[in-house]
């Protein structure tokens, strides 16, 4: 009887030592590279950018750039094929400014092999694509794609897909270096732009203050989201004393684009420029350049309606001067927000900006309102006249 019980207590010990062996190899051993990359996750996830996101859309993947409504003056975004009338580049994307003769393109070589290039319009001929130097010179991204180049000239955001990101394709941000004729090594942008999908086509209208990214997170295979945000002058992290760190990864990852409206003013205002932006690209597939009153009974709607030749000029300037005024508006109005934050220094060299920016402001008001009346009055003689 003892020896039973004694054998009965052995095969226990035994059933749960295997169970806990198990259970101990169960538990995943992560290789050093995996460590790293948690890490950095973690570490992203706590510096997550402070983002108002106004709008999503899930549609699908090939059709997303249709979404894009850009002010003309921020340029245009298009296909490879679109771009130059071509059946080759299935996978290339062309960045073309409204001013200036740089357009910046990508293109994959026959090993799959993605990167930037940039042609110039010399004589209304395209020169040889050249590559893109600074970007990927040491090959350390397999794709690099998506260019987006803002009104400066000098700040280039892309996609690509390497051992830096986080997954797939993330956005990156890098600028142009005149003296070295080069541009600065990239940055990842971090969260929540970027994620372990693949996250790309980083646009910043900064003429409607409007953004726009694409993403194939949480999303079925060929469908895609494309967020609208509120382009943020100033990068502003979570404060971690007002959020705990769930609801810091929850913004990360985009959980709910509502959890960000905590400024329902600016959250109409930039729905309102998103419309504004989708009539405006409506006018110009219908046909209309735009919508200018000449008296009660004449409105135009294209150039070719004005009859003095001058006005025609004169319009498209002024088209020019409402959008350098309607950005310099925007950008005003986010550095008074931020002034009350600020202190010293910072805070000195706010108020001259400020101020040189409220001149500029008022000078480009005179400059709108007296062209508009020259060109009302020119075209009313000349009817008039008729």
């Amino acid at each position: 009887m003892k020896t039973r019980y004694l054998m009965t207590c052995l095969l226990m010990a035994l059933a749960l030592s295997t169970s806990a062996q198990r259970r101990k190899a169960a538990v995943p051993v992560l290789t050093p590279e995996e460590i790293e990359h948690q890490e950095k996750i973690e570490r992203m996830t706590a510096a997550t950018a402070k983002i108002l996101f106004f709008d999503s859309i899930v549609v699908d993947k090939d059709r997303f750039l249709q979404y894009y409504n850009l002010n003309p003056a921020a340029g245009r975004i298009e296909t490879f094929g679109q771009a130059f009338n071509v059946k080759r580049q299935p996978n290339g994307f062309v960045y073309t400014p409204e001013i200036g003769k740089r357009r910046y393109l990508s293109q994959e070589n026959n090993e799959g092999i993605i990167n930037l290039y940039y042609t110039d319009n010399i004589g209304n001929k395209l020169s040889r694509p050249t590559k893109v130097r600074g970007i990927n010179d040491n090959k350390l991204f397999s794709r690099v794609n998506y260019p987006f180049m803002m009104g400066d000239g000098q700040t280039l955001y892309f996609a690509a897909d390497g051992p830096e990101g986080l997954g797939g394709y993330d956005i990156y941000i890098t600028r142009y270096d005149a003296e070295k004729g080069r541009f600065l090594q990239p940055e990842n942008i971090g969260m929540p732009f970027n994620s372990e999908a693949n996250d790309y086509m980083f646009v910043i209208d900064e003429y409607d203050s409007l953004g726009w990214f694409v993403t194939d997170r949480n999303q079925p295979e060929g469908k895609v989201c494309i967020y609208n945000f509120i382009p943020q002058v100033i990068r502003l992290a979570y404060d971690s004393s007002e959020h705990t760190p769930e609801e810091i990864a929850g913004f990360a990852r985009i959980e709910s684009i509502a959890s960000t409206w905590d400024d329902k003013t600016a959250l109409e205002a930039a729905l309102a420029r998103k419309r504004m932006a989708a009539l405006r690209k409506r006018q110009r597939v219908t046909g209309r350049d735009f919508t200018f009153v000449i008296n009660d009974d004449v409105t135009y709607t294209r150039y070719a309606d004005f009859r003095v030749a001058a006005n025609k000029s004169r319009m498209r300037q002024l088209g020019k001067l409402n959008t350098s005024y309607h950005a310099l508006t925007t950008t005003l109005n986010k550095v008074r927000d931020y002034y009350p934050s600020t202190r010293g220094e910072e805070r000195l060299e706010l108020k001259e900006e400020i101020i040189a920016s409220e001149h500029k402001q008022r000078e480009l008001r005179q400059q709108i309102h007296h062209l508009e009346k020259e060109i009302r009055n020119s075209e009313n003689t000349y009817l008039n006249r008729k």
